[in-house]
């Protein structure tokens, strides 16, 4: 559960002679003045604090400008009347993503689509469901020329000789798309990236489909309707 959900109105410490402490609990109150927290208190590291609340453990730095919570570092500024958060692990996340897979050519991939500028990178399966319903969707990306780039999860024997298949296949768009629709095509064999997209896949840490990924690099898991996409795009 999210610090950022809970609700009450008073916080209090076990360390209540603890300036830092003391000033910690006005900071966070005015912060989150609808949260209520077990406790705050110091760390073996220095400048850093920990507050419980419930049976979840936040940190913050002393002076009450930084909170890493979830896995995620975040930055608390003052914006108006109110408290802004930049997510600062997602921001560095979204960077080495966009880095990874800018290095891709389009060549290892299946690509549909030949913009330049404006593009997603897409981790996608034959059998998911939503994958497929994100595929029928790509009439309307080709429309408003925005590429579509497929990285294929195939850890499946079977899935992975489909995909193959489609890779050697003289049309490849067409014989991916055919799997997507749950047609046959012909078996074959030859030179392919598919063991490149798993490994490529794992370095993301991605670890469902579809998961899209924008020019920027964030990440959107699950479907979206293009509608949706293209919006983020542009903005």
């Amino acid at each position: 559960m999210s610090i950022f959900l809970l609700a009450s109105k008073n916080i209090y410490s076990n360390d209540v002679s603890d300036s830092k402490v003391n000033f910690l609990q006005k900071r966070m109150t005015e912060i989150f003045p609808t949260i209520k927290y077990d406790k705050i208190k110091k760390t073996p590291i220095e400048n850093i604090y920990e507050i419980h609340y419930g049976g979840e453990i936040v940190y913050i730095t002393e002076d009450g400008g930084y909170i890493f919570e979830s896995g995620n570092l975040q930055k608390i500024e003052k914006e108006g009347k109110g408290y802004v958060f930049t997510n600062l692990t997602e921001g560095s996340a979204e960077q080495g993503r966009k880095n990874l897979l800018d290095k891709i050519p389009d060549s290892k991939l299946f690509v549909y689509g030949d913009s330049k500028k404006n593009y997603i990178n897409v981790v996608t399966d034959i059998d998911c469901p939503y994958c497929r319903k994100f595929h029928k969707d790509i009439p309307v990306y080709l429309e408003n020329n925005i590429k579509v780039r497929y990285l294929v999860f195939a850890i499946k024997t079977s899935a992975k000789k489909k995909v193959v298949s489609a890779w050697c296949s003289s049309d490849r768009n067409s014989a991916f798309s055919l799997l997507k629709s749950e047609e046959k095509i012909k078996s074959m064999n030859c030179e392919n990236p598919i063991n490149d997209h798993q490994e490529i896949i794992s370095s993301i840490g991605v670890g469902s489909t579809p998961s899209i990924f924008l020019p920027d690099g964030s990440l959107i898991l699950g479907y979206m309707s293009p509608e949706e996409i293209i919006e983020k795009i542009k903005n």
